[in-house]
C-alpha cells in the first residue's frame, strides 16, 4: 500500500486537506460577512424628483433620477407616460453621470404620471424601474416635494448590453414585450455559450499540462482539437450575445441585429471592452491551438484575454474592496475553468480510449485529475463565498431576491458535482488502479469501473452545462434589492 512521506495513506491526506479547507471556509465566511461593503457599492436608484407617490402642487418642468453610482443611458433612458400617453422629453445625464434628467417639451399639467427608466451601470449591467407621481389640478406656488429614496426593480436581464438610441420613440409596450423577452433569453444563452467555450478551452489546456504525462501525451492533439472547437463556441456565443443585445436595446426591433449603428449603440461603457477582449481571446484560442502544447502559447494567451473579458463583464468591478473581489473573481474563474474543462476533457479522452481499447489507462488519468479537481473545487468554494459576500448587501438577499435564489441553485449543483467527483476519487479510481496493478480481489468490481467513470464524467458534464447557464444569468443580471 502506497503511503506518503509522513506515512499516511493518500486518501487520508486528501480527506484531512479537504476538512481543513472546509473549516477555513466556515471560519472565513462570518469574518467576510461582517466586512461586507456598504450598499453604496452597488448601482441603484437613490432618489427621484418628484418623489415616488408624491403630488406636485405646480406643473413639473423636469424629472430627475439620482443614482448611487454613475450610469449611462440605455435605450430611451427615461419615458414619461401621462393621461394622454407618452410625453415628449429630452433626456440627458447630469452630475458626472449620477443623475438622469428628463425635460418635457412643456411643463406637465395636472394628472397622474408614470416614469419608466432604463440605464446601464458602470460595469454594463442593465437596470430598470418604474415610479409614479401626480400633478395637482390647482397650481399653487408650492415647491415640488424634495426627492426621497424610491424603490427600484431588479435589473432587466439584458446580458450586459448597454446603449443609447434617442431616435427610437417612446414605445412603452416595446420595453416589455415578447420580442424583448425573447431577445433577452437569446442574449443570455449567447453569453452562456461564450462562457462555456472559455472555460472548456482553459481547462483543456490545463488538463494537458497537468494530467497528460509520459505516453499519455499522445492524447495532446485530441485535446488541442477540443481547444480549437471551444474557441469557435466562444466566438459563436459572443456573436449571438451581441446581436441579441442590440435587439434588446432596440426594444425588440429585429432590424437592430443587422444594423451597425444599433450594434454600436448597444456596446457602451465597459461592455465594448469585455466583448472586445472575449472576441480577441476567441480568435487566439481557435487559431493558436496547434501541433503541441508549447506551440499553443497563443491559445493560452487567448484564454487569459477571454477570462479578462468575463471578469470585466461581471459584478466584481463595481464592488469594494475592489482588489479583494476582483482577485476572488479571477481565482474563481480560473479554478472553474480547470474543473469544468478538465471534466469535459476527461470525458472525451475516456470515450476515445474506449474506442481504441485502452480502458486500463483510465486509472492514471482519473487519479491525476482527481487531485487537480479537488484543489480547483476548493478554490471555487472559497472564492465563491468572497464574491457572494461582496455582491450581496445582506444575507437575506439569498432568499428574498431572484438573484440570490439562482445563486443557491448554482451552489446546490456545484455541491452535487463535487459529490460525484469525490465518489470517483474514493471508489471508482481505486478500482481502476487495482485492476491495472492486477490485484485479484478487486478484479470483479474493477471490470466495470471504467464504464462507471465514463458515465460519471458524462453526468458531471451535463450538470456543469446547467451550472454555466446559471452562472451566465447571474453575471448578467442585477441583484435585487
Amino acid at each position: 500500500m502506497r503511503r506518503t512521506l509522513a506515512g499516511a495513506h493518500p486518501g487520508t491526506v486528501l480527506t484531512r486537506t479537504a476538512a481543513g479547507l472546509l473549516a477555513a471556509l466556515l471560519l472565513t465566511a462570518p469574518l467576510l460577512t461582517s466586512w461586507a461593503p456598504p450598499a453604496a457599492a452597488h448601482t441603484r436608484l437613490e432618489s427621484t424628483a418628484p418623489a415616488d407617490g408624491s403630488t406636485a402642487q405646480a406643473p413639473v418642468t423636469e424629472v430627475t433620477l439620482r443614482f448611487t453610482l454613475p450610469v449611462s443611458l440605455l435605450g430611451d433612458g427615461v419615458v414619461i407616460e401621462g393621461p394622454d400617453g407618452a410625453v415628449p422629453a429630452d433626456v440627458a445625464a447630469a452630475g458626472d453621470g449620477v443623475a438622469l434628467v428628463a425635460t418635457p417639451a412643456a411643463a406637465l399639467p395636472a394628472g397622474r404620471y408614470t416614469v419608466t427608466w432604463t440605464a446601464a451601470a458602470q460595469d454594463g449591467h442593465p437596470l430598470e424601474g418604474t415610479f409614479g407621481f401626480a400633478v395637482a389640478a390647482a397650481a399653487e406656488p408650492t415647491a415640488t416635494p424634495s426627492a426621497t429614496p424610491s424603490p427600484t426593480s431588479s435589473g432587466h436581464d439584458m446580458n450586459g448590453m448597454s446603449g443609447t438610441d434617442h431616435d427610437m420613440g417612446h414605445d412603452m409596450a416595446g420595453m416589455d414585450s415578447p420580442a424583448t423577452d425573447a431577445a433577452g433569453a437569446v442574449a443570455r444563452l449567447g453569453g452562456a455559450g461564450a462562457l462555456w467555450g472559455a472555460l472548456v478551452a482553459g481547462g483543456a489546456l490545463a488538463f494537458a499540462a497537468l494530467v497528460l504525462r509520459g505516453r499519455d501525451e499522445a492524447d495532446v492533439p485530441a485535446v488541442l482539437r477540443l481547444v480549437r472547437w471551444s474557441g469557435g463556441v466562444l466566438l459563436a456565443g459572443l456573436v449571438v450575445r451581441v446581436l441579441a443585445g442590440s435587439v434588446l436595446v432596440a426594444h425588440g426591433d429585429l432590424a437592430a441585429a443587422v444594423s451597425p449603428a444599433a450594434i454600436g449603440d448597444s456596446l457602451t461603457g465597459t461592455t465594448r471592452w469585455d466583448a472586445g477582449l472575449q472576441a480577441a481571446g476567441g480568435v487566439a484560442i481557435a487559431a493558436g491551438a496547434w501541433r503541441s502544447l508549447p506551440g499553443s502559447w497563443a491559445a493560452a494567451v487567448g484564454t487569459v484575454l477571454a477570462g479578462a473579458g468575463q471578469v470585466l463583464a461581471g459584478h466584481s468591478n463595481t464592488v469594494e474592496p475592489r482588489w479583494l473581489v476582483v482577485t476572488a473573481d479571477v481565482a474563481h474563474l480560473a479554478a472553474a475553468a480547470t474543473w469544468v474543462g478538465g471534466v469535459v476533457t476527461l470525458a472525451l479522452l475516456l470515450r476515445s480510449r474506449r474506442r481504441d481499447g485502452r480502458d486500463l489507462d483510465a486509472a492514471l488519468l482519473g487519479a491525476r485529475f482527481s487531485v487537480v479537481a479537488a484543489v480547483a473545487a476548493a478554490v471555487v468554494g472559497v472564492a465563491g463565498v468572497v464574491l457572494a459576500v461582496g455582491i450581496l448587501d445582506h444575507p437575506a438577499q439569498l432568499r428574498e431576491s431572484e438573484w440570490g435564489l439562482f445563486l443557491l441553485a448554482k451552489v446546490a449543483l456545484v455541491v452535487l458535482v463535487a459529490a460525484v467527483g469525490a465518489h470517483n476519487h474514493f471508489r471508482v479510481v481505486p478500482r481502476l488502479t487495482a485492476r491495472r496493478r492486477g490485484v485479484v480481489r478487486h478484479a470483479g468490481r474493477s471490470a466495470t469501473a471504467g464504464g462507471v467513470l465514463r458515465r460519471s464524467t458524462g453526468r458531471e458534464t451535463a450538470l456543469m452545462v446547467v451550472i454555466v447557464l446559471l452562472t451566465a444569468w447571474l453575471v448578467t443580471a442585477s441583484v435585487g434589492h
